[in-house]
């Protein structure tokens, strides 16, 4: 039964140190679909959720999306300005982890709950002349009845910028994300976070980006990734990318794993407002769609 209902015998032993692993999951359906070429070009205030030095770049809008993760899994988020240029931002984003079967210490069924992660961040400039952003987030989980609370630092930093060609741009960045602290752990034993560090480097032209990144999780190992962005006249834009992250867990049987860890995406800009919607196939676990609306002011 795919479908998230789990039996936990014992509900402390499942408040693992992974707690916080939902931060890995990407938080929108342009990070879905463009991986960290868009931390490289990103205009939208997605962009934020991975890299923060975009800060200088994303445009004034309010942008808000949602989508099923696997299972019964749901995640959602929210993005909105506050002060002058360049701009402070509050990036809200949460993970509904689904319906869970309560157990006693025989397996015996005695009732359901859900889980949540929620998450509120604020993004600010550190230092405009050489682009670095940071973000600071607070964390806030909740299975049955037991919570947790931690708190994170993410920064960016964009360098080596270059002309190429005649309309192009050659950009680098690198990141390192999720320093964080539990503050109130579930249990006797603090999660640990999961820190990232990112290279990532990508070509802009008029018509089209292009991008690649190698990230390393700690205690995770290197992981790479490929993605390019095509744009179709001024309110079109087809997206796919690769990434070789989740490859080693073998959820794909036949035709669905040589898929796993393709991605790819579509957008429309039609005056103020732009959707872009993002699939992801996730082999026996399902499809993962998402889908972002934004509103420029």
């Amino acid at each position: 039964n795919l479908k998230m209902k789990r039996i936990i015998l014992i509900i402390p032993f499942y408040l693992f140190a992974g707690t916080y692993d939902y931060l890995k999951i990407p938080a929108s359906s342009k990070e879905s679909a463009l991986l960290n070429l868009l931390g490289l070009f990103g205009k939208s205030p997605s962009a934020l959720f991975v890299n923060p030095s975009e800060i200088f770049e994303v445009e004034r809008m309010i942008e808000a999306g949602y989508g099923n993760y696997i299972i019964d899994m749901h995640q959602g988020y929210l993005t909105f300005p506050i002060g002058k240029s360049p701009t402070f931002w509050i990036l809200i984003r949460f993970l509904h982890l689904g319906e869970f079967t309560k157990a006693d210490t025989f397996g015996n069924e005695i009732g359901e709950y859900i889980g949540e992660n929620i998450s509120m961040s604020l993004c600010f400039p550190i230092t405009q002349k050489h682009k670095i952003g940071g973000i600071f987030e607070l964390l806030y989980n909740v299975l049955d009845k037991y919570s947790s609370l931690g708190t994170a630092l993410s920064f960016g930093y964009n360098f080596y910028e270059k002309k190429v060609f005649k309309d192009g741009l050659w950009r680098n960045s690198f990141t390192l994300k999720y320093i964080g602290f539990e503050i109130k752990p579930f249990n006797k034993e603090r999660s640990t976070f999961p820190l990232k560090f990112t290279y990532s480097s990508g070509l802009k032209f008029s018509t089209f980006e292009v991008g690649v990144s190698l990230f390393y999780i700690m205690n995770e190992g290197i992981n790479g990734e490929i993605s390019y962005l095509y744009r179709w006249g001024k309110n079109l834009r087809i997206s796919i990318s690769y990434t070789t992250y989740n490859r080693d867990t073998k959820i794909g049987e036949g035709i669905k794993e040589l898929f796993s860890g393709f991605s790819s995406g579509i957008g429309i800009e039609i005056k103020k407002i732009n959707l872009f919607y993002s699939y992801t196939p996730f082999g026996v676990f399902g499809d993962i769609h998402r889908i972002d609306i934004s509103y420029k002011f």
